[in-house]
């Protein structure tokens, strides 16, 4: 499982049947040392995220579990949408940016 930020959607007018009706996002991992990384995975969406929104990501057999159909053709799905995190510096032992222990979202 990990933390990733939705940088976009994604559409495909042909996929497997299984897929069918699902929406897909695409996320950029979300690294708590520094910046989000520069790669991107694409990702199943039962729970409505939107743009730039930070969400929990599940990997594997957890995923499809996850939209309950274990014979989904995913790899990755949207587990949660995060509202809140706090990183303890006091017990994490890596290079953490100031600015990224802590997050609470906006709401408009």
């Amino acid at each position: 499982m990990f933390i990733g930020r939705v940088v976009g959607s994604l559409w495909a007018t042909r996929k497997t049947e299984n897929t069918t009706g699902m929406k897909f996002l695409i996320i950029q991992p979300y690294n708590l040392n520094k910046a989000p990384n520069t790669d991107t995975i694409v990702v199943a969406d039962i729970l409505g995220a939107g743009d730039g929104e930070l969400v929990m990501v599940a990997y594997g057999r957890a995923a499809r579990v996850a939209v309950g159909n274990e014979d989904m053709s995913i790899e990755a799905a949207v587990i949660g949408i995060i509202d809140e995190y706090d990183v303890k510096p006091e017990f994490y032992h890596g290079d953490l940016d100031p600015e990224k222990i802590s997050y609470k979202k906006v709401l408009q």
